[in-house]
């Protein structure tokens, strides 16, 4: 695979600009005249900051993988690390663009979205992911951010708050479980795993995959949002971030793939409930 591509981590990205196409369906309804483009163009620039974000933080997390991602660009000697900076810069800016086109017709709130989002970015990358479970939050408050981005698209500022939360929930587990995974090559970090050892932090990831599970049905039960579409394909969604739990505490690379998969299950849950809308 060219080193570039696998520096963006394509799969992780497209689940980014998925966030953004379900929100935008699930506010827009049936009612989709007018919202190709936008969403399009949200879709886009959220899988461009994707990339970019991905592969910034293979810049400033180089040394760290040469022990825990060998086999990643910059460590691999595939790619120097001044190269991954300039393209991590030159995509950040093709998502920026775009975004600012998408503003134009949306509102300049799409646009505020991206900053906050870039800005979160950098701090976490600067500073707040050497900071415990701060930097885990802020991974998922980026993405709930995507959610709201999704509804700022379609013209709708009230984003459905219970899959922005499950959502949320989900992928803060999904980063402990990414923290206890390399906890041997962090030794510039402060991570959950390391300050309160590896079986605690684990404890701590399944009660946010586990709260993230409860929540899941409320849309079809009592909310009465979605039908049985939904409900079906979320099921096998939260049989797959369950399937994960025992794996969080003696395979954590595989917990890792496994919970990616199940949020990327959870994801076209969210659009079989709007394409089948009750």
């Amino acid at each position: 695979m060219n080193p570039y591509i696998s520096l963006g981590r394509p799969l992780t990205s497209l689940m980014i600009g998925l966030v953004v196409l379900a929100s935008a369906l699930i506010e827009a309804g049936s009612n989709l005249d007018g919202y190709a483009l936008p969403i399009f163009l949200g879709f886009t620039v959220a899988f461009l900051f994707g990339i970019a974000g991905n592969s910034i933080n293979d810049y400033f997390d180089y040394e760290n993988d040469k022990i825990n991602h060998p086999d990643r660009p910059i460590p691999s000697g595939k790619l120097k690390p001044k190269h991954v900076l300039r393209f991590s810069i030159f995509i950040f800016v093709i998502s920026f663009l775009l975004s600012l086109f998408l503003s134009s017709r949306v509102g300049y709130s799409a646009l505020l979205i991206v900053a906050i989002a870039f800005t979160s970015q950098i701090a976490y990358e600067k500073k707040y992911k050497h900071e415990k479970i701060i930097g885990n939050l802020i991974i998922g408050t980026q993405t709930a951010l995507a959610f709201i981005f999704g509804g700022i698209i379609v013209g709708k500022n009230i984003i459905t708050g219970l899959i922005a939360i499950s959502v949320f929930l989900s992928i803060v587990g999904r980063e402990i479980v990414k923290d206890i995974e390399d906890i041997k090559g962090d030794k510039d970090r402060v991570t959950l795993p390391m300050k309160i050892g590896v079986k605690k932090a684990g404890v701590v990831a399944t009660i946010f995959i586990l709260l993230a599970v409860l929540i899941s049905p409320l849309p079809y039960y009592p909310l009465h949002q979605f039908g049985w579409e939904y409900l079906l394909v979320v099921s096998i969604a939260d049989l797959l971030f369950i399937a994960s739990i025992p794996l969080i505490f003696n395979n954590a690379n595989l917990a890792r793939r496994m919970l990616k998969f199940a949020m990327l299950t959870a994801i076209f849950a969210f659009i079989a409930g709007t394409i089948f809308k009750v």
